[in-house]
């Protein structure tokens, strides 16, 4: 039985070595690959890398597009021109299904090329796809059958925003595999956040709430990895709350040093508006690190996640972080509170 499969994505790592460049879902091709040896995977990225050629990436065969559009009505031609490139490649390797992710362009093109060879197609909701200003979900409604969510609260959402309920979930998770060895010993850091310096992450809200533990603790050591375009507004915040030695903004971080750095750390503060499942709360919960966020991850609001504190409210979450750094006794643990083996499991039981 053929069990090649076509992934339709935005853009992709040209290389290992872009471990920024959607980490969870190069993670888990890299995964799902492994997992299941006999599924071919190709890759079909629309807007980065540029190439000329096909390439392979951890046994993983990824086209690209070879022209550049811009514009609205480059965008239409960037569509038609990733629906015939889909199109060469169903002639060619003969896929049993298409797996796109985000309901955006990919889940046009995967559901062009379900209707023309009757395949089976799969859109896997990765993020803002659900928020109500998405022009794709509005104009091509989708069937709910066809939708796989990651996480319950990106399910909740969907429903509320557009009245459309997704039963099957494919959580995001860690593959327990790449983080490096538990520290167990002293963490240097007390809180660090990761993510693009932007208005969704909000990381005003982070700057108030380390002021408010600096009343407690006037050395606390905090640090942000990540760039954007409010990191020098974030910078004047700093300066003026007078915390530019318990703040550092460390820009652009490998996701490989993120890692190692949430791995020296005891606590991580998650500040967004808006998100689906962070894949990054998962890798500082797995890296030992108690997580303070304004998202929650919890499937069922009477399930507790461990060392997982969640709410909106900056002096809830400054008093639980208070309740960490005080606490010299207490042990410094793994939690996975969804795993990658059922996350692939779920994908290859859409298709097989």
């Amino acid at each position: 039985m053929n069990k090649r499969l076509l992934f339709i994505i935005p853009i992709f790592p040209k290389s290992i070595d872009e471990d920024t460049i959607v980490p969870f879902i190069f993670q888990f091709c890299t995964f799902f690959q492994k997992k299941y040896p006999l599924v071919k995977i190709d890759v079909l990225t629309l807007e980065y890398p540029k190439h000329k050629k096909e390439y392979n990436i951890n046994g993983i065969r990824v086209f690209t597009l070879k022209k550049s559009f811009k514009g609205k009505i480059g965008g239409f031609l960037q569509l038609l021109n990733a629906i015939k490139k889909g199109i060469l490649l169903q002639n060619k390797y003969k896929y049993i299904g298409v797996l796109s992710f985000w309901y955006l362009k990919p889940a046009i093109i995967g559901h062009i090329l379900k209707k023309i060879f009757k395949l089976n197609h799969y859109t896997w909701l990765q993020g803002q796809d659900i928020k109500p200003h998405n022009k794709y979900l509005k104009r091509f409604p989708p069937k709910e059958k066809e939708l796989i969510s990651l996480g319950f609260q990106q399910q909740q959402q969907l429903f509320v925003y557009h009245k459309i309920f997704v039963k099957k979930i494919a959580n995001v998770a860690v593959d327990p595999n790449i983080l490096p060895k538990l520290n167990i010993k002293n963490r240097d850091i007390d809180i660090i956040g990761v993510g693009n310096l932007g208005p969704i992450k909000n990381y005003t809200k982070f700057i108030d709430i380390v002021f408010e533990l600096k009343k407690i603790y006037p050395n606390i050591n905090t640090l942000i990895c990540g760039d954007g375009e409010e990191k020098s507004s974030l910078q004047k915040k700093i300066n003026e709350l007078k915390l530019s030695d318990n703040i550092k903004l460390y820009g652009y971080v490998s996701n490989i040093d993120v890692r190692n750095l949430m791995n020296n750390s005891k606590i991580f503060l998650h500040t967004s508006i808006f998100e689906g499942n962070p894949f990054v709360i998962q890798e500082a919960l797995f890296s030992g690190c108690n997580v303070a966020s304004t998202i929650d991850i919890s499937f069922d609001t009477n399930i507790e996640i461990e060392n997982f504190y969640f709410n909106e409210d900056i002096n809830i979450l400054a008093s639980k972080i208070n309740s960490v750094l005080s606490n010299n006794k207490q042990e410094t643990k793994r939690v996975m509170p969804f795993d990658i083996n059922n996350t692939a499991k779920t994908i290859y039981d859409s298709f097989f």
